[in-house]
């Protein structure tokens, strides 16, 4: 289990306090607040009720990441329901509400709603431009890092879907599903692994690791054994979307497993664990 104590070590620096003692906050937690803020503005002025936030539900939720994880659920559907709660209040006599069209799919689901392959290709998921190489191809496609979590999710969408990308149009900084070399790291070693910037190979393994071990639990076990920790799970249309996930998961295994055997190895001593033991290195 991951927890915030990495981040409130007692010293005030390393949660943003400069030498005039002027705190700022670095995390990019209320960014989504801001966005909806300026959307409702927007349509305040335009005369307009109807604000979209596409964005798939995996993405929306994380039921798949533990306590502890910095990745902000910007549009988690509770979140989204209190800000409706608050532009009742702010504009009595307006119908403001946010809504997400997306939030019964998977990546996957999104990318096979795209008809043109080329489109998908233009698209960029990855909320750390700062740390990418700006690259691009000969034809103009982005390129993402392929190590963050939205990015981990992003290669899981792309992979299953039904335009059959190949490993080489993923356009990843890091491709680590490919190139890693699996067999330099145990499930203990990553465990206990620093998640340090948002983007890097820590937080890609712990990633994974954390993908995994949810990806099995939602393919062995029950619904009712996976309430008691994922109460969300208990609607079926939540459950039957995170079965949908946990499969697109372990596809995606299986795709770059047949280029690098150290991968499949590692999945396998992994998922080899107790279950006990799974829970203390997530």
């Amino acid at each position: 289990m991951r927890n915030f104590d990495h981040l409130f070590d007692g010293n005030l620096t390393s949660i943003g306090v400069d030498e005039g003692f002027s705190a700022y906050e670095n995390t990019q937690f209320t960014r989504s607040f801001m966005y909806f803020a300026f959307a409702a503005a927007v349509a305040v002025a335009l005369d307009v009720d109807d604000i979209y936030v596409p964005e798939n539900g995996i993405l929306s939720r994380f039921s798949s990441l533990e306590s502890g994880w910095t990745t902000t659920r910007t549009v988690h559907p509770l979140f989204v329901k209190s800000l409706n709660r608050v532009f009742e209040e702010l504009f009595p006599d307006r119908n403001i509400e946010i809504t997400n069209p997306f939030l019964g799919y998977t990546k996957k689901d999104v990318v096979n709603s795209i008809s043109n392959k080329e489109n998908i290709l233009f698209t960029r998921t990855c909320p750390h431009p700062r740390e990418l190489s700006q690259k691009k191809d000969d034809v103009g496609h982005p390129y993402n890092c392929g190590e963050c979590i939205p990015c981990l999710i992003r290669i899981i969408g792309l992979v299953n879907s039904k335009h059959q990308i190949q490993p080489d149009e993923l356009l990843l900084d890091n491709n680590h599903f490919l190139k890693f070399n699996f067999s330099t790291v145990s499930a203990e070693t990553v465990a206990h692994s620093e998640q340090g910037r948002q983007s890097s190979l820590s937080v890609f393994l712990l990633g994974l690791n954390t993908h995994l071990s949810f990806a099995y639990r939602i393919q062995t076990s029950t619904q009712k054994e996976l309430v008691s920790s994922n109460p969300e799970l208990l609607d079926p249309d939540i459950f039957e979307l995170y079965e949908r996930f946990s499969k697109e998961v372990f596809r995606t295994v299986e795709f770059f497993a047949a280029e690098n055997q150290t991968l499949k190895d590692y999945v396998i001593e992994f998922l080899s664990l107790e279950d006990g033991e799974l829970d203390s290195l997530t």
